[in-house]
């Protein structure tokens, strides 16, 4: 058993020493080889691409987890009323800060529509389209 845990140790330490090559975009669409210059604009669609990242790949993993959590709780409490009141409080935490989250990102969204930075471009293409034309 200990050879397979350092044969497993050894070959996943070899691993990490050589990267997959990364083939992605960078945060920013300006600035490197062969794209425009970087200008104040693409400081919003730093900004946007980040609250993406956070609102639509972190934030559902997390409120699935906790919901689970809360679930769990609820289900092996066995009438104890301690944790069913802090199971429905992981439930109405979780509810509520969904409702801040995504609610602060709608203001936010326009915050940017009414200074003119970006378009509306409907729920289901993502946030807003921002225009930096050179």
């Amino acid at each position: 058993m200990k050879k397979i845990l350092a044969v497993t140790l050894a070959i996943s330490a070899v691993g990490f020493l050589f990267p997959y090559a990364v083939n992605a975009a960078g945060l920013v669409p300006c600035g490197g080889p062969g794209q425009s210059q970087c200008q104040f604009c693409h400081l919003f669609i730093l900004f946007d691409n980040i609250v993406d990242f956070v609102l639509f790949t972190l934030v559902p993993p997390i409120a699935v987890l906790m919901l689970v959590i809360g679930g769990a709780m609820l289900f092996f409490a066995a009438g104890n009323p301690g944790k069913l009141t802090e199971a429905k409080s992981i439930f109405s935490s979780v509810i509520i800060g969904l409702i801040l989250v995504y609610g602060a990102w709608v203001i936010a969204g326009l915050f940017f529509a009414t200074i003119g930075v970006s378009d509306w471009t409907g729920l289901e293409s993502g946030w807003f389209t921002f225009n930096c034309a050179p």
